[in-house]
């Protein structure tokens, strides 16, 4: 009784969240007009702030006129400044500085992105939005179990002694008492490094209990937790009916000593009668499930091709656009990588495709964006970054109230153009779904790569288990549906 009142508690705080992001999005110029006052706050008084003469900027046309369009490496010295101690190179002084995310970097080294107190808020605010509204639209995951995968926040400590690692791992540690007494996992799995192992051991952790619902970022991560499922189903049961763990590879001393088993007969009873009618666990006959919650869109859309095959027709509904540094979209639909842009935590502008290569690109805000068109996003929040160009290209589906509703296409710098036909990674893994509807079999291990030739041309490489005698036709069929 006592855990359902604080649960209550809790769902009515984040509804009054959601309340206030649902009215938002019908006053969108003004809500954004006061993010971007907020942003000149934010970076009041630093170094960045007076390298760019922000001190009298009051207007928008003021800000662009003195503030490039920056990308990561622009705003290197002040963050190389920051990881020394000195968090005024980017941050009004009050900011608080608690850590640096670090991304996975699709290039070169990893990026630190300014974590602060503030920033933090934002995360968590839209996390307990995108959350209470997909309870709600799926009561029967309310007040179970969360199966949740995150990474280490503590990888290494900077020069100044500030932690550097996973923004996942610190909003996880700083969600809600009742949010995080629902998980299935304690905080420290992040320290498993070995992928078997720290897969068996959610899914050792997950097998007595009552899911919800599942949330990672992405997909695979969700296959590989099913997949662990199926594959060490006898050893989970034993284990289960034993009180007892035993991974692949050893655990952590530190995750060891966290984890406590009681033998648990009756549910392992039940699971045997499972594995002994069908011959492997799968999720779909272990739990009811509410619903799962990943990423849908760009190049992931080909790993959920198979979540039939383990999850039966639980209902997915993507995350929303989010990254290192910040959430950016709030889904608010199953089944759509689109998601209403979350005005409330950043200021947006946007460039528009064809202006992406020019040298003075025009920019729009999010007031002037227009449906299906394609754009590449802009932002500034409490993290400090400033008109930071991340690289994404986003697609509007339409608007929810005042406010577009954008789709993840790719990121920038995925698309390959030798003679001008800007191939774009999206438009690479839809072909190579629509090959997979015609073989009748699922693929998700594929390269596609450019050849400098006379005419040049693209290689696709598959396994010789799926691509058997039938080259010809998939190297015919990918060609045309590229060229279309």
């Amino acid at each position: 009784m006592f855990r359902w009142l604080i649960a209550r508690a809790a769902s009515i705080s984040a509804g009054r969240e959601l309340k206030r992001f649902f009215s938002a999005t019908k006053n969108l110029q003004s809500v954004q007009d006061a993010m971007f006052k907020r942003q000149l706050q934010i970076n009041a008084g630093s170094d960045f702030a007076r390298d760019y003469n922000l001190r009298h900027v009051d207007t928008y046309s003021d800000f662009i006129a003195r503030v490039p369009i920056l990308r990561y490496e622009d705003l290197k010295p002040y963050i190389e400044k920051m990881k020394e101690g000195d968090a005024s190179a980017l941050l009004h002084p009050a900011e608080s500085l608690i850590m640096f995310a670090l991304t996975s970097g699709t290039t070169g080294e990893p990026k630190y992105i300014p974590v602060t107190k503030r920033s933090v808020a934002d995360y968590r605010r839209g996390w307990n939005i995108f959350g209470l509204k997909a309870i709600l639209d799926h009561p029967n995951s309310f007040m179970k179990k969360i199966v949740q995968v995150t990474s280490n926040p503590r990888e290494h400590r900077t020069s100044s002694g500030i932690w550097a690692g996973a923004i996942t791992g610190l909003l996880a540690q700083m969600q809600k008492f009742i949010v995080r007494r629902h998980y299935v996992t304690p905080l420290n799995i992040a320290e498993i490094t070995d992928p078997q192992s720290k897969m068996y051991t959610v899914a050792r952790l997950a097998l007595p209990t009552d899911i919800g619902f599942i949330s990672t970022a992405n997909p695979s991560t969700t296959l590989r937790f099913a997949q662990a499922v199926e594959s060490f189903g006898e050893q989970l049961v034993r284990d289960l009916h034993d009180g007892t763990i035993s991974p692949p590879a050893p655990l952590p001393k530190s995750v060891l000593k966290s984890l406590h088993f009681k033998p648990n007969h009756k549910r392992a009873k039940e699971l045997t009668k499972i594995l002994n009618s069908k011959g492997k666990l799968y999720p779909k006959d272990c739990w009811d499930i509410g619903f799962i919650a990943n990423w849908m869109g760009g190049t992931l859309k080909l790993y959920l091709q198979r979540f039939p095959e383990y999850f039966g027709t639980v209902p997915v509904r993507d995350i929303g656009l989010l990254a290192s540094e910040g959430r950016f979209s709030i889904p608010v639909e199953d089944g759509t990588a689109a998601g209403i842009l979350e005005i409330t935590s950043n200021f947006f502008e946007f460039i528009p495709e064809s202006e992406r290569d020019k040298k003075n690109p025009a920019v729009l805000r999010a007031s002037e964006v227009k449906t299906g068109e394609k754009y590449f996003l802009l932002f500034s929040n409490a993290t400090g970054l400033c008109r930071y160009d991340i690289g994404d290209m986003v697609r509007v589906v339409d608007f929810y109230n005042q406010t577009p509703r954008i789709e993840f296409l790719n990121k920038g710098s995925h698309i390959s153009s030798m003679t001008g036909e800007k191939l774009t990674e999206r438009q690479v893994v839809e072909a190579v779904g629509e090959i997979s509807g015609l073989l009748k079999r699922h693929i998700e291990s594929f390269r596609v790569h450019p050849q400098w030739d006379d005419p040049p041309y693209y290689v696709l490489a598959l396994e010789e288990s799926v691509a058997g005698e039938r080259q010809d036709f998939i190297a015919e069929s990918f060609d045309k549906i590229l060229c279309r």
